[in-house]
C-alpha cells in the first residue's frame, strides 16, 4: 500500500526530520513499483527499484535529491532481439506545506511517499527505442537477416522518389563571393 496509503518501502516518516530544520537524513531504500513500462522497453514488474536520496528539512518544505535507478528490458528497435540496461536517473524535488491537489508529489506533516517520484524518474529514463548494442547493424530490409550475425548479399536499391536529384553530386563551383 503505497500513493499515501502509508505503506511499502518508500514511505517515510517525516515528523523528527521536519522538527529540526537544516539537518538531513541519508535514505537508501529498494522496492517494486508497478507500471513502469512504456513502448518497447519496460522494468520487469515485481524487480526492485532502488532509491538513494538524501532528505533535508527546510522551513517549510523537504528538499529531495538523489539517484533512482532499476534493471530494464525490452526489444532491440534494430534487430529485434531482447536488449537490456540499468536506467540511472537524478532527481531533485521540493516538497512543501503547499495544499494544492494539482501537485501529485503529496507531503503531510509525518508522513512522504517518494514512490510517484521514483516513478516518474524510470518512466522518463526507460529508452523509447532500445538497442541491444549501440553498434547494432540491424536487420537487412531486403531479406530480413540479421546482419549482427550474418551478411546477405542484397544491394541497396535507389528510391526512385529521388532520381530526379542523381547526378548532381558535390558542386564544383564555387561561388565568386567565397574566391
Amino acid at each position: 500500500m503505497t500513493r499515501s496509503g502509508r505503506g511499502g518501502p518508500f514511505v517515510v516518516p517525516l515528523a523528527l526530520l521536519r522538527r529540526h530544520p537544516g539537518t538531513r537524513r541519508r535514505l537508501t531504500v529498494s522496492g517494486p513499483i508497478p507500471g513502469l513500462d512504456i513502448s518497447n522497453s519496460r522494468v520487469e514488474p515485481g524487480s526492485a527499484v532502488d532509491l538513494d536520496v538524501v532528505l533535508e528539512s527546510v522551513l517549510g518544505a523537504v528538499v529531495v535529491t538523489g539517484t533512482v535507478a532499476a534493471n530494464w528490458e525490452g526489444e532491440c528497435g534494430r534487430c529485434l532481439e531482447p536488449a537490456a540496461g540499468r536506467l540511472v536517473a537524478q532527481v531533485r524535488e521540493v516538497y512543501t506545506d503547499q495544499a494544492d491537489p494539482e501537485i501529485e508529489y503529496a507531503m503531510t506533516d509525518d508522513w512522504l511517499d517518494l514512490e510517484p517520484l521514483a516513478h516518474d524518474a524510470c518512466i522518463l529514463e526507460l529508452p523509447l527505442a532500445p538497442l541491444c548494442r549501440s553498434d547494432c547493424l540491424g536487420l537487412c530490409p531486403e531479406c530480413g537477416v540479421n546482419r549482427n550475425y550474418e551478411t546477405c548479399t542484397c544491394t541497396e536499391k535507389a528510391d526512385p522518389r529521388w532520381a530526379g536529384l542523381t547526378g548532381l553530386g558535390a558542386l564544383d563551383v564555387i561561388p565568386e563571393w567565397r574566391k
